[in-house]
């Protein structure tokens, strides 16, 4: 069984009648890729703020280790390191030069673990130049360079690929790889695109204006075997009533509900729902993560 590293149960934060974060709960492993996967506003960064006590939760809980974040003890952000949108260093300093004031603000012990990280994201031969200099990926890489040097056992990366070319998209998704394998780092990365989750995560949350809409393991969502239903009805509390009372899962947006469903079954569904004098306006069934993707997100 794994061993689960962060939690998050029942998240929300509003900024006046702006629901940003709506009930959202789910968990990373400990060695996952966490994929958390949303159109742009969609709550992601807010929610990741929130996990590095950026932001204060209105309610909700979130454990890391099995322990709870104690906003008032921020010892816990040892464990964690963090790229939130794009890095931000001096540019008219050299990148060593800029690891080494946040080696002193984190009062290491080692100062050879500024080569280590820099060697890690291959810009070892690049420390000595300025990082006014630096591509849009290298920033990117020294972010995560600063994001590893106290050596976590969690990073967050949000919307990492931001402004890269496929090439350097590539190279990030290799270098991500590479830190969860090799230094056994669990990952969460957020981003509004889905074929940057899907070619390297191994479980991810969808999520749609603050809410979850879909959390699971990647191949079996990507599965042709499961089967997503969309079913468009006015019925919506005896619809909800169904499927709390059979234990299927279910988000709703508008008049539409996605289920998830045996495909061999569908019939027999539509035909149950009717005897509970359940309108049915449409029944669709998605058969991959994008489609599914991009209903629930229109």
């Amino acid at each position: 069984m794994m061993s689960c590293i962060l939690e998050v149960k029942n998240l929300h934060k509003s900024y006046q009648n702006f629901k940003a974060v709506d009930d959202i709960s789910f968990h990373v492993n400990k060695g996952d890729i966490y994929g958390f996967l949303g159109p742009n506003g969609a709550g992601k960064s807010t929610t990741l703020r929130m996990i590095l006590g950026l932001i204060k939760p209105d309610s909700g809980l979130i454990q890391l280790d099995g322990e709870r974040v104690d906003y008032s003890n921020k010892k816990y952000l040892n464990q964690i390191g963090a790229l939130i949108e794009r890095p931000d260093f001096y540019k008219n300093l050299s990148a060593y030069e800029n690891l080494k004031i946040l080696y002193r603000m984190s009062k290491l012990k080692d100062i050879r673990i500024i080569d280590d990280v820099l060697n890690e994201v291959d810009l070892l031969d690049r420390k000595k130049d300025k990082v006014g200099g630096y591509s849009q990926g290298m920033k990117q890489r020294l972010g995560i360079a600063q994001a590893l040097m106290h050596q976590p056992s969690l990073i967050i990366l949000d919307e990492p690929s931001n402004g890269l070319d496929p090439q350097g998209q590539a190279d990030m998704r290799e270098l991500i790889l590479k830190i969860n394998t090799e230094r056994r780092i669990t990952v969460v990365i957020s981003s509004h695109i889905l074929a940057e989750i899907e070619k390297i995560s191994n479980r991810m949350i969808v999520i749609n204006k603050g809410r979850k809409v879909a959390e699971g393991e990647v191949n079996q969502l990507m599965s042709s075997d499961s089967i997503k239903i969309q079913i468009k009805t006015d019925s919506h509390t005896a619809i909800e009533n169904y499927c709390n009372t059979h234990q299927i899962p279910f988000t709703n947006e508008n008049e539409s509900y996605y289920l998830q469903w045996e495909e061999a079954k569908i019939n027999e569904l539509i035909k149950s729902l009717n005897s509970e004098n359940i309108s049915l306006y449409e029944v669709r069934q998605l058969k991959t993560l994008e489609e599914y993707f991009l209903n629930l997100t229109n």
